[in-house]
């Protein structure tokens, strides 16, 4: 396990207790009996007042907050844990896909406010907060945390053995947070045993890839992987999918590694990606275009082709 400031575990142990043992339960397995505008507003303005950089959609009724740098004080952290524990990164973009990969990594991550020196290894955490069901609702808050090291390309999702002892507490504190606005409409939930230990990937719809029309079945396969992917914004599964000299640009930008960080210094990018994937695919030859054929100009195209036995992203650009 790794060895953490002591200090560090009191104030999460103050903070799992703030609000009791008993408001915690209730936070976790109760049902909202009102109208889904008022669950999902007041689970929107909760989890902006704790991490303001975020994503909503109210159709589907989720919100994605971006990566939000986790820091751990050696001071007495009694005070609000997310204004002294947790802080938006600089290199954070508003939106769902704010990420903290890349960081320092290239001039054009520099250039995206990314910090141009990094020397001691990074904590990030995120969430993702669904209202589901039916009247009454059940609110749904999944985290997750990531750690970046030194000299690393990207940050690594902390799943596991490797999950940190500081997640559990911040999920139940945006948890309760939720429901002190909404436990005038609370019901207890049926199911004590609840959903929250499902990850993320238990969370997310899986892409069948029979969506994928007109193309070779393995290369399906891959294209259901990346729309997934770029759903759950793992962009550190993403890297494995990519071949090692994915073209980028049309400038004659080249290479996986400065691939991830130049989009993550422009996140905007990773939707236009998952548009594009959206949009639907053909065979051309030994080669996969999404979207088929050749591109309007302004338009995004990827492309995936076969490397050493596996479908991998090829090309990534903006036609002229």
């Amino acid at each position: 396990m790794r060895r953490l400031d002591g200090t560090i575990f009191c104030a999460l142990a103050t903070l799992a207790a703030c609000g009791g043992s008993q408001e915690t339960h209730a936070a976790k397995h109760s049902l909202y009996d009102a109208d889904f505008t008022i669950v999902y507003t007041a689970a929107l303005e909760a989890t902006r007042t704790l991490y303001p950089t975020l994503d909503e959609n109210v159709g589907p009724g989720r919100i994605q907050t971006a990566w939000h740098q986790v820091l751990f004080g050696s001071n007495s952290d009694d005070g609000d844990m997310n204004q002294r524990m947790t802080i938006p990164s600089a290199s954070m973009v508003p939106g769902a896909t704010g990420s903290p990969m890349g960081m320092g990594m290239s001039p054009a991550a520099a250039a995206g406010g990314m910090p141009s020196q990094l020397t001691n290894k990074r904590y990030f955490v995120r969430f993702d907060v669904s209202v589901v069901g039916g009247r009454p609702w059940r609110v749904k808050v999944v985290g997750h945390a990531s750690e970046w090291d030194p000299g690393a390309a990207m940050p690594v999702e902390m799943r596991g053995a490797n999950r940190p002892p500081w997640l559990d507490p911040r999920i139940e504190q945006l948890q309760v947070a939720i429901y002190k606005k909404i436990s005038q409409y609370a019901t207890p939930a049926h199911d004590e045993d609840g959903d929250d230990t499902k990850t993320a990937a238990d969370e997310m719809p899986k892409t069948d890839p029979g969506e994928f029309k007109g193309v070779p079945p393995e290369a399906a396969k891959r294209l259901a992987s990346l729309k997934d992917t770029l759903a759950r914004r793992d962009y550190a599964a993403l890297r494995p999918q990519l071949a090692d000299d994915i073209t980028w640009s049309l400038g004659g930008g080249t290479g996986a590694d400065d691939a991830m960080a130049t989009w993550q210094a422009d996140p905007a990018q990773f939707d236009a990606m998952a548009a594009v994937l959206a949009a639907g695919c053909g065979a051309d030859g030994a080669r996969v275009r999404c979207p088929a054929g050749d591109p309007a100009p302004g338009a995004y195209q990827v492309v995936l082709e076969p490397r050493a036995g596996a479908w991998k992203m090829t090309s990534f650009v903006k036609a002229e």
